[in-house]
Parts: structure tokens; sequence; C-alpha cells
């Protein structure tokens, strides 16, 4: 049986990461000083145009890897600080797919957003420091079972499975020549499948030898959560800050599992909301489990609108 949760009950937000980015995903969001002044504030800490970007593009310049992953992380952590100004009460908990475990740690205060943003840098300037232009990068497959990636994956030694997003969609990493391999093997039996915009092998045993150094350069000491988060590796709740930034740092090379997280969620029995553009996981989360629907807060509140409002419509099954 099916259960409506309340308007009242505060929600599990579900932070987006790369690959969300959008010409125009700051649109109505201009209007909210919250979300302006943490926009402006990743500008100066990066020295990256992120509003123009978002506003006006174009895509690829939005898209390049110095400016996608702050772009994302500024949003969803502006759109978290207007949401919370026009009322929306704190998360039960949050998690956030990839780098928008980042995002998760900046809501929840673990870390400032200058300190997520320069986790950012250290992972670029590091990766492209070890890996020569090019070389290294991840791949999508939608729609094969994992038992055929596992096989065509035998083939390729180097390759991992990065993602597992659901029973049928994954990412491999790995080196690029092996990864356009795997892709052409695996296309004809597949519903999607191509190379991801990313430069580097990330949450993969590959970036693990580069996690010392990311350490080093992050002179960070964390503050204790406003509330848990839900690490993407393996769905258990992140409780201290320490274990928080530790496992923020460490999800580089870490995978990420959405289904342990979505068993979580249903665990946790509270209403969903995505916080940033788009409704990427709303849809694994729905493909992972047809039970559970995912409100959105990408549309900035209208005034005197009651925040639980976006999340009413999210039901779980009963514990």
């Amino acid at each position: 049986m099916l259960e409506a949760m309340s308007d009242a009950l505060p929600a599990t937000l579900l932070f987006p990461g790369q690959g969300t980015e959008a010409v125009g995903m700051s649109a109505g969001w201009e209007a909210h000083e919250a979300w302006r002044a943490t926009v402006r504030a990743a500008e100066a800490h990066t020295g990256h145009p992120l509003q123009r970007l978002m506003e006006e593009g174009p895509l690829d310049d939005l898209r390049f890897q110095r400016h996608a992953p702050c772009a994302v992380l500024a949003h969803s952590v502006g759109i978290f600080r207007a949401w919370r100004a026009a009322g929306m009460a704190l998360p039960v908990a949050a998690t956030g797919h990839s780098m928008g475990f980042y995002s998760a740690l900046v809501a929840a205060e673990v870390v400032p957003l200058e300190a997520a943003l320069d986790l950012i840098a250290a992972v670029e300037d590091l990766s492209g420091a070890a890996f020569g232009e090019g070389t290294m990068g991840m791949a999508f497959l939608i729609g094969v079972p994992e038992s055929e990636l596992r096989r065509a994956l035998a083939e390729h030694p180097r390759l991992v499975v990065s993602n597992r997003n659901g029973q049928a969609q994954f990412t491999a990493s790995g080196p690029v020549p092996a990864l356009e391999a795997l892709v052409a093997a695996l296309r004809p039996s597949a519903l999607k499948a191509g190379l991801l915009p990313v430069k580097h092998p990330l949450h993969g045993p590959h970036m693990a030898a580069l996690l010392p150094a990311i350490a080093r350069r992050l002179a960070v000491k964390p503050a204790e959560p406003a509330f848990p988060l839900i690490s993407h590796f393996d769905g258990r709740l992140l409780a201290t800050g320490g274990a928080a930034w530790d496992e923020g740092i460490a999800s580089v090379a870490l995978p990420v599992d959405w289904p342990a997280v979505v068993g979580r969620l249903k665990i946790l029995g509270a209403p969903l909301a995505e916080c940033g553009h788009g409704h990427q996981l709303a849809g694994l989360t729905r493909w992972a489990d047809r039970d559970l629907r995912v409100g959105s807060l990408q549309t900035p509140p209208a005034a005197g609108e009651a925040p639980g409002s976006r999340i009413s419509g999210a039901i779980v099954k009963n514990r």
C-alpha cells in the first residue's frame, strides 16, 4: 500500500551532478538574493563568469570542464539557500549524485562553498597533471544488463564500472580507446551508449593515487552537519562532519551506487525533492524503484508559496 506524505514533513533532498548544466538554468533565480549571493561568491572565488554562462551560454563554454561543476554546485546550493529563506524546513537528510554530493556538503554546512570549489579545482589540476589530454574519460551505457556489461569489461581490464545508476544504467571509466571499444561492442544492444564530456576517469581506482595530494591541498576543518548526509557509494548515513568530508574527498575514486542510495531513501521514508536543475535524479530514483516519486525545487518559489507544496506528491512504501 502507498502512503501520501504530508506537506508539513521535511524532505530528503537530492542534489544533481555534472551533466545537468543547461543554458537558461538560472531563469527566475536572479530575483532571489540568496541565490545571487551564492553565485557571486562562487564567481569571486573561481574567477569564472558562472551567472552569465548559465543565463546566456554558449553551451560549450558552460560545459567546459572548469566551468560546469562550479556552475552546478553554485546553482544547486543557491537554490537550497533561496528555498530556506522562503521558509523550507531543514531536510531529514541529503545526498548528491557524483559531484552533487559536494552541494550536499555545503548545504549541510559541513564545509563552506569555497572549500567545495577548491576540491573541484584540486581534482581538475591533479588529474590534468596525472593523465595526458584526451587519454582518460567516462562512458555511459543505458539498457545493458549488468551481466552483459561485466562480460564486455573482461575484454578491457583497465576499465571499471564507475556509476551503477540502476539495473541497466551504468557508466564506465578508464582509457578513452578502451571506452570507445566498449561502446562500439555494446551499442547494438544498448538503448543509448556513448562517451561523457568528462576528461578524467572519475569514480574509479585510477583516481585513488591522487587522493593523498587532493587531501593535502585542502586544509579544511569540517563542521558537524546541520542534517545527515547519505553516502552515494553505499547508502550509509554520514552523521559527523569528518565522515562526510572524508567521503567527499574519497568519492573521487569511489563508484556511485544509486540503488544503494534509494534503499536508504526508503528506510528514511521522507518525501523526496531534487534540489538543482532538471530531473536527472527523479528519473534515476524511479528507475530504481517505481514506488518512489521525487518532487522538484528547480523553479523559484512564488510569493507566499508554501515550501512543502513542491514535494507533496512524493510517495513511499509503508515501512
